[in-house]
């Protein structure tokens, strides 16, 4: 654990602070310790961004309230590890009901479909950077991968007969129109992550993370329509 004896300066709820503090992180908790008070535990929900220098570290929270540790060294070692417990990526396939079954389905087609959302999902198993975890589930990449999919879907499907390839692959692609629409909204939301302000990257990125999740919820919602063009 990472203990740092630091100055606390800001603003909270409209009360000026000014004081000395030691500073430990716990698995969802920064702890701000003074002499002759109770503790402050500011969950990590609450926070929605920081900033850090080689010995300094400034805590956005909100309701617009900043906080401005000074200290030393482990200042950067305590932002570093705040920004990974903070941005550590959420389960985000639970809850899907056709991801874990092809039963009555086309089980190479599904195996197919499903192949780059659960590629883009253990991409970023580990990662907890998050502008690292937009720039590997690019949108337009998945879209990319999703869209040949779709057409390999159809190939195998039609048999060699090129009329009845595109057919299948039209009626497919508009099946996947939904999934499609919220991959590009997650695209808009992972470019306001790597180029938003740093005092709302945190909350920034857990706007995107709910994109994502929406996205393969999408795709999981629209295996059954594929599906049922391939009977």
């Amino acid at each position: 654990m990472i203990v740092a004896q630091v100055r606390v300066v800001g603003i909270v709820q409209g009360r000026e602070i000014d004081t000395l503090a030691e500073v430990t992180l716990d698995q969802h908790t920064l702890v701000l310790a003074w002499q002759d008070a109770t503790p402050w535990r500011l969950s990590l929900s609450d926070i929605e961004g920081i900033a850090g220098g080689p010995s300094s570290l400034t805590v956005y929270l909100v309701s617009n309230d900043v906080l401005d540790l000074r200290g030393d060294e482990q200042l950067r070692s305590l932002g570093l590890q705040l920004l990974d417990r903070a941005c550590a990526m959420p389960e985000l396939t639970r809850g899907l009901k056709s991801l874990g079954s092809s039963r009555g389905t086309p089980v190479a087609a599904h195996d197919r479909w499903f192949a780059p959302l659960l590629a883009a999902r253990r991409s970023v198993e580990g990662v907890s950077d998050p502008a690292r975890q937009v720039m590997l589930l690019d949108a337009a990449t998945l879209t990319s991968e999703i869209e040949r999919a779709i057409s390999e879907i159809a190939a195998t499907r039609a048999s060699g007969d090129a009329a009845e390839q595109r057919a299948v692959e039209a009626a497919l692609e508009e099946e996947a129109a939904a999934v499609f629409t919220t991959i590009q909204i997650m695209g808009v939301a992972g470019d306001v992550v790597r180029g938003g302000a740093v005092d709302t990257r945190i909350a920034d990125w857990r706007k995107w993370v709910e994109t994502v999740r929406a996205g393969l919820a999408a795709a999981d919602e629209a295996w059954s329509g594929l599906a049922g063009e391939l009977r």
